[in-house]
């Protein structure tokens, strides 16, 4: 009995020992890579909520704990472009070419922020780095024929609108982009084409109506212009570009009761266009208005004191009120390169 006793006892503190020494997870500790991970999820999540004072750092912790970590370079770039720090966003676009010299879309973003900023040499240099990289970079090529357009250089602008276009034909901006290079070149009809197309896609943007109607004004069809500007307002109900365009269409077809209209509505929702008051102007002159017209140049010119045509059409007024100072507006606009003028100030 006492054989059994000793034994039963010595297997029981056998159980105990085994009992006890059993594993238990006590806590999962992630690795530096998974914790920037999850900062990155985070960050990119309340970035697509427009959240981006949250998300900022949650993508600075993810660098932390990953400094290589490229993707997240790439995105606090972005975010910081939204909450305008667009020079330490470019240092965060470089990080990431450093890190991934084929970073096309850092490339990009940081074209499209020294674009922003007014460094086209250096936009321009960004994104042909973004198409060297990635040929098939069509919003690239868009921004890269933006940029030669701006330049006066169409024939270039209309090349790399082409490329865009082939990649992408489904993009509205693209091809009204490259109509109205092709109206620069006085390609009317080309132009034409590429409106129409345009609006095929989305016909919902109304400068490309008005862009069609100035097309069709180019071609002297002005009632087709009318019915495009037409449009282009029934789309946006304050658009002053297009109630100057159509009321200058009217004053075209002299319907100078209609195109007074249409000056006085642009001025209304756009006090300071200085386009509208020159042409309100050109309006009162044929209506015998002399005082109202001389008034109009007068606001056009305190707008913009650099605006040839408005001291031509004051020139042109003043002569009707026999106001001497006449030569004097007509040498101005001379001098702002209005050659029109050179007529008026042979005495």
């Amino acid at each position: 009995m006492k054989t059994k006793s000793v034994l039963l006892i010595t297997f029981l503190l056998s159980c105990s020992v085994i009992c006890f020494a059993q594993d238990t997870i006590r806590a999962i500790t992630l690795m530096p890579s998974q914790d920037a991970e999850r900062f990155f999820n985070n960050g990119t999540a309340k970035f697509n909520a427009k959240l981006y004072v949250d998300a900022l750092p949650d993508f600075t912790k993810a660098i932390e704990l990953k400094p290589d970590f490229e993707k997240a370079y790439y995105s606090r770039g972005l975010c910081r472009v939204e909450l305008i720090m667009h020079k330490i966003a470019i240092e965060d676009f470089m990080k990431s070419i450093e890190l991934n010299p084929a970073a096309d879309y850092s490339y990009f973003s940081m074209g499209s922020v020294k674009e922003l900023d007014g460094n086209p040499k250096g936009a321009l240099n960004d994104y042909e780095n973004a198409v060297r990289i990635k040929p098939e970079h069509d919003k690239a090529w868009y921004h890269i024929g933006v940029l030669h357009f701006l330049e006066k250089n169409y024939n270039a602008a209309i090349s790399d609108f082409d490329h865009a276009i082939q990649i992408n034909s489904k993009d509205a901006y693209y091809w009204n982009d490259r109509g109205s290079a092709k109206r620069q070149l006085s390609n009317v009809n080309g132009a034409i084409e590429d409106y129409k197309m345009a609006i095929s896609i989305n016909s919902g943007l109304p400068f490309i109506h008005n862009n069609l109607g100035s097309a069709y004004r180019e071609k002297g069809e002005l009632k087709t212009a009318i019915e495009f500007y037409t449009t282009a307002i029934s789309l946006k109900t304050d658009y002053c570009i297009a109630y100057n365009n159509r009321g200058y269409a009217k004053y075209l077809a002299a319907d100078y009761v209609g195109a007074l209209t249409d000056f006085n509505r642009a001025i209304t929702y756009q006090s300071d266009y200085a386009f509208a008051y020159v042409n309100r102007a050109a309006v009162r002159y044929k209506q015998k208005d002399y005082a109202g017209g001389l008034e109009d140049c007068n606001k056009a010119i305190t707008i913009n004191s650099n605006y040839g045509d408005a001291y031509l059409n004051r020139g042109i007024v003043k002569e009707m009120l026999r106001d001497n100072t006449a030569i004097d507006d007509f040498k101005k606009a001379y001098e702002l390169g209005v050659n029109s003028a050179k007529q008026y100030t042979i005495e």
